[in-house]
């Protein structure tokens, strides 16, 4: 099957997360190829996944998601991708999943480059943010999604607290 270079990176997205909602999909794949002379509508996408799972045989859509069959969806990676959305203005140069965990997702953006992960806050919280300080910009979200009490965070470090809209409200660190 012959693919569009948008239906290959729609396959490395997808690859990289296993499942992705379908907004944050579009997102990706429309600022990735954002030119003046080509426009990805709603429609196109439409096809592009339809072509996708007619030919390929092991993606699955739905309402709200496009995954690899095998693929649940994982909260926490999802919200990670949408605080990647927000902190690269839609427009992450690059970013990768497979990682160590409380890790769930790294990211390039800007120039010049800078790179930040997304990061699980989970109990106990300081043993979890000491295995990080080395990295230079790391977001915490968690699962409740408001910050803890109490939480102190090394420099560059932030949390990402979710609003009721879905988007986020960012804390920083007290440090230099």
């Amino acid at each position: 099957m012959l693919l569009s270079i948008q239906q290959k990176y729609i396959l490395e997205v997808l690859r990289k997360l296993g499942c992705v909602r379908r907004r944050q999909l579009d997102t990706l794949t429309r600022e990735k190829f954002h030119r003046p002379d080509l426009e990805i509508s709603k429609g196109r996408m439409d096809a592009m996944l339809r072509q996708l799972r007619a030919g390929m045989g092991d993606i699955r859509l739905d309402s709200e998601f496009v995954r690899l069959s095998g693929a649940n969806p994982n909260t926490l990676l999802l919200e990670a991708v949408d605080v990647m959305l927000e902190l690269a203005e839609k427009k992450p140069e690059d970013f990768k999943t497979r990682l160590e965990s409380p890790e769930l997702l790294c990211f390039s953006w800007g120039s010049p480059v800078r790179l930040f992960t997304v990061a699980e806050l989970s109990a106990p919280i300081q043993p979890t943010v000491e295995l990080l300080v080395r990295k230079k910009r790391v977001v915490w979200i968690s699962d409740s999604g408001s910050i803890p009490e109490g939480l102190a965070l090394p420099p560059k470090h932030f949390f990402a607290a979710r609003l009721e809209d879905g988007s986020h409200r960012f804390y920083g660190s007290n440090g230099p």
